[in-house]
């Protein structure tokens, strides 16, 4: 996993983490006493909700916490105040899928994905991934140019590229290049990175695409890893929209569809 954080602002973000017991409880606090940038920690049982305070990057915090089997979902960040600077969400959808190699089999369920961004302050965005259905390995993921998604991936346009610069990683490359998220056997890929080039304001309207391939984050020796890292052609895409922010949403259940935040978080 990427974790790119290069600022030192303390803030504040808050987990929804499945725990059942205090033995569920000791273990989350065992993990977050041994992170660096930690200032101060609030586990609640009751409310299966853990607040961190602090500059560790929630990439990794996200990253530890998870590493103790636990179903881990970020549900907000701001400064340690509580506010933020801006959000937004991104549901990713299939058109036709078909696998570009032919010994990969045609996924069991329909590929889509999940994708928030809040703007902590005017340096740092937090971006939070969660994908279903798509082959396993390693898959580029990148903003685009246009929110034109009426051809699914194919109309969507370049990478955002507002810097004129090749194609590359998330700190050297387009402003719209994420690198990688890695999916596991069963279908499922989570991610969270940080930018401090992506500006939420700056986005919305846009688009966000998962690729068939992994991104060689422009270290290839052809021209075409200059221009999208030989990732190939997307799998899914959606439009980023303007959304609640931190601390704005504290719904355990989805009104829509009845499901509880763990169902929801995985679809």
């Amino acid at each position: 996993m990427t974790t790119t954080h290069l600022a030192n602002t303390p803030f504040k973000t808050e987990y929804a983490v499945k725990m059942e017991c205090e033995s569920c409880v000791e273990s989350v606090r065992n993990v977050l006493e041994k992170i660096p940038g930690i200032h101060r920690f609030d586990v609640d049982l009751q409310d299966q909700r853990v607040v961190v305070e602090g500059t560790a990057p929630p990439s990794l915090v996200s990253r530890h916490l998870k590493e103790t089997g636990k179903t881990v979902i970020v549900r907000g960040q701001g400064t340690i105040k509580g506010d933020h600077a801006g959000a937004s969400v991104c549901i990713l959808e299939s058109y036709t899928y078909t696998p570009l190699d032919k010994d990969q089999p045609m996924p069991q369920i329909r590929p889509q994905g999940l994708i928030r961004m809040v703007q902590i302050d005017d340096n740092n965005c937090l971006i939070d991934v969660t994908v279903q259905g798509i082959s396993p390995g390693y898959h580029g993921i990148h903003i685009h140019e246009l929110g034109d998604i009426s051809e699914g991936p194919s109309s969507t346009g370049g990478h955002y590229n507002p810097e004129n610069a090749e194609h590359g990683d998330i700190e050297r490359g387009h402003v719209g290049d994420l690198g990688n998220i890695f999916v596991d056997e069963k279908g499922w890929g989570d991610l969270v990175v940080e930018s401090s080039r992506i500006k939420v304001w700056d986005v919305i309207g846009r688009s966000i695409v998962i690729s068939h391939r992994e991104d060689d984050l422009g270290k290839g020796d052809n021209v075409q890893s200059k221009i999208d890292g030989n990732s190939g052609p997307g799998i899914i895409a959606g439009i980023i929209a303007r959304s609640a922010g931190a601390f704005e949403n504290m719904k355990k259940v989805c009104a829509c569809s009845g499901k509880t935040l763990w169902e929801e978080s995985r679809l």
